[in-house]
This record gives structure tokens, sequence and C-alpha cells, in this order.
């Protein structure tokens, strides 16, 4: 295993655990705060949290597995098992959010509203700001590595801020006079989370079904193959993505006059190329077709 790959197993594992710790921490003063400022979006706000703490555990258990090496069982390593983690933390989040938008139907249906505290109103800033913040070191993350659970824990993070700002604009409004805004804000929070938890899966779908890689890395591929000494053209692109390691397989054109042995030279180089200058690529292959120049 190469010394990028395990670090950046260590960063997805060290990002997913800073998750856990955040989410626990959160979810204590988010509960405490919305049953003594009797709060029904807070209350909800802090089981959405809490469900942040299970799906980044889930997160660094996936980055564990996935980062053993193959072995006779898996030849292809565990990568996928990332992948399989991310889907799962899609489905936590899509049922978060039904279960955010239920509780909150409920007390509006009810009509029994109470007027929040000013302490659930002082928790909901404090959790806009950590959340936020933890989002975009998480999110960077994700993408520096191409870690699709980690984005997905990210979303998750990002669902939590959105659903802190949502209960903050109904409990300011509920305290001033519009009680059935709490609820009515845990509603609008479901709307978010289920939106994110919708996008995250079908992420982690793509990748588990082998999707077509996105335009731009297929275009990269490309361009720095077509840079390698002897290949006059890229017939084929396709990536197929394990976890944050990329398996690309390249079909290129070759003077059809080389020998066996010259074509080979060809493809040591490509691969030689595409690892110097990009990250998570793993057992490149590349098939060689003849191609006439000058009319040879």
């Amino acid at each position: 295993m190469a010394l990028a790959r395990v670090d950046n197993y260590k960063l997805g594992e060290k990002n997913a655990f800073l998750g856990i710790i955040g989410n626990v921490f959160l979810f204590a003063v988010k509960l405490a705060a919305g049953i003594a400022g009797r709060s029904q979006a807070m209350i909800a706000d802090a089981f959405h949290t809490a469900s942040d703490s299970a799906t980044s555990l889930g997160v660094l258990i996936g980055f564990k597995i996935a980062s053993r090496p193959a072995d006779d069982h898996h030849p292809y390593g565990h990568g996928r098992a990332e992948s399989i983690m991310a889907k799962l933390v899609a489905i936590v989040l899509i049922g978060v959010g039904l279960g955010i938008a239920y509780s909150s139907a409920r007390v509006l249906v009810s009509g029994e509203f109470e007027a929040p505290g000013r302490i659930a109103l002082i928790v909901a800033v404090i959790s806009i700001v950590v959340k936020e913040l933890v989002y975009r070191r998480v999110v960077s993350a994700g993408k520096s590595i191409g870690s699709s659970s980690l984005k997905a824990d990210a979303y998750h993070h990002r669902s939590d801020a959105i659903s802190s700002v949502a209960a903050l604009a109904g409990i300011a409004a509920a305290r001033m006079g519009k009680p059935f805004m709490d609820p009515l804000a845990g509603i609008i929070v479901a709307g978010f989370v289920v939106k994110m938890g919708i996008e995250a899966f079908h992420e982690a779908y793509d990748e588990l079904m082998d999707a077509a890689p996105p335009d731009e890395l297929r275009k990269k591929i490309t361009d720095i193959t077509l840079t390698a000494e002897g290949v006059l053209t890229v017939k084929k692109v396709m990536v197929r993505k394990a976890g944050i390691d990329l398996y690309p397989e390249i079909t290129i054109g070759v003077d059809g006059e080389k020998k066996v042995k010259e074509g080979h030279l060809v493809t040591m180089k490509v691969k030689q190329e595409l690892c110097r200058r990009m990250n998570n690529l793993k057992d490149i292959v590349v098939h060689v077709e003849p191609v006439k120049v000058n009319g040879r």
C-alpha cells in the first residue's frame, strides 16, 4: 500500500472521529437546552445531532475496513466498504429527516404550543457556528481524498447546521408570539435533511454500480495519458471507484509498426505518468491498439 493511500485513510479516520466527539457534546447540550427551554425544534435538532454521531462512527468503521490490504478472498481490496458505509449514512439521514417531520407535525397538529426559553435560542446559535465549521473541515477532507462516505458525513454536519438555523428561526418566532413556528421549523428542517440524504445516497449508489466517472476526471486522465511518449491517441477511459481508490482502464493507440515489447514499454510510461500526477490510482490497466502512421 502506498504511503499516500495510508495517509488518506488516516485523514478520513481523523475527521470521522472529530465528528463523533463534536456531535456527542452538541447532542447533550441541545437536548438539555430543548428540555429546559421547552422547544420541540431544539429537541428534534438534538436527535438529528445524535444521528450524526452514529453515522460518523459508521464512517470511521468503514475507513478501518477499507484500509485493509487485498487478500485471497478480496483480491481488489476492501475499498467498497467505504462506499457501502456512505450508502448507509445516507439512508440514516433520510430516516432522521422523516422522523423529525413526523414528530414536529404531531406537535403542530395537536396545537399544544409553548413559547421556548432563551436557552434554546442561545444553543441554536452555538450549534450553527460549530456545525458549519465542522462541515467545512470534513467536506474539504472528503474532497481531497475522494471519499464519498466522508462527504456524506459532511453533508450530515451541514444538514445539522441548517437544522439549527431553522430551529433558531422557529424558536425566535415562537418567543415573539407565534408558538406554532417552533414545530413548523422542525418540518422545514426535515425537508433539508431528506434532500441531503437523497443526494448522498445517489452518489454512493453510483459508486457501487460503477457509474461513469465525472467528465473532468476522464479528461484529466486522457490529457495525462497523451503526454506519455509513444501514445498517439486515447480511445477509451473507464474508471471504477472503490472507496477512495480509483481503478482506471484505458485504451490507447500506438504506432502499429511497433513490436509487442515496445508497445508494453509505452503502457509502462502511461502508468508512471498517471501515478506521478494523480492520487489514489490503483491497478491501472492499459490496453494497446495499433494505429496507422503516415499511411503505414
